[in-house]
């Protein structure tokens, strides 16, 4: 039996390992993401004291978090990722969120992720290599799930899930949550890459335009408020 497995047994063992998860990597800087695109957020919602994130792919309270400003600040959500040991690290560290081990995708049932480890930013529905752990799901899509655990505001949405952004983007019936700001990851550097061009023209089609790029993020807001952008940017 490996350390690991010795270690998930144990109650306090486990309980320690989780804390030092979480904290090690909560550094003292101005910003969270990756790509600081944090910031980014936190500007655009400078004004809204409190609000509402969903967060699909959450990876870390902290570590590579686009919604930890938020959070600090006052702000609640929705925390969803496919590890499970992922999803204990925000029942910790973010208690009073709703925090999901599932999978979000285009249909709703039982599927399999292909894990790298337990707590990995790579997880994903995609699988990369043979060497990845097949581990089964519950599967929903947005909105059934959103319906399930009663959640009817969303202000920020991120979808960061290594893959199948596409398939979640087209199953979201944005009539029934309207998030003012949306951030969709694609990774790649590569501004004319054909799956951002695809993503573009999807969330074109409902209804959300291209309003930045930080990193290996794209952001969109509603196109009827892309005029008013400037107004809730500046400085």
């Amino acid at each position: 039996m490996d350390i690991k497995s010795v270690i998930k047994k144990n109650l306090i063992l486990n309980w320690i390992y989780k804390i030092q998860k979480i904290y090690k990597n909560k550094k003292p800087n101005f910003h969270y993401g990756e790509f600081a695109e944090d910031i980014f957020i936190n500007r655009v919602f400078k004004n809204l004291k409190s609000g509402f994130y969903i967060d699909i792919g959450a990876y870390h309270p902290f570590k590579g978090s686009l919604t930890f400003l938020l959070f600090q600040k006052g702000w609640r959500g929705l925390n969803i990722d496919l590890s499970e040991d992922s999803i204990e690290l925000f029942k910790i560290a973010r208690p009073n969120d709703l925090n999901v081990n599932c999978a979000i995708t285009n249909f709703s049932g039982e599927t399999l992720y292909y894990q790298n480890s337990e707590i990995n930013q790579q997880n994903s529905l995609i699988k990369r290599n043979n060497h990845q752990k097949e581990i089964k799901v519950n599967a929903f899509t947005l909105n059934d799930l959103l319906k399930k655990k009663n959640v009817t505001q969303c202000d920020y949405l991120n979808i960061d899930t290594e893959g199948n952004e596409i398939d979640i983007i087209q199953s979201i019936k944005f009539d029934v949550i309207k998030p003012q700001l949306i951030s969709v990851e694609d990774n790649s550097f590569d501004l004319h890459s054909e799956n951002k061009k695809i993503i573009i023209n999807l969330m074109n089609e409902k209804n959300y335009q291209i309003i930045n790029i930080i990193g290996v993020t794209m952001f969109f807001t509603k196109s009827s408020s892309v005029n008013k952008f400037f107004d809730l940017i500046n400085i």
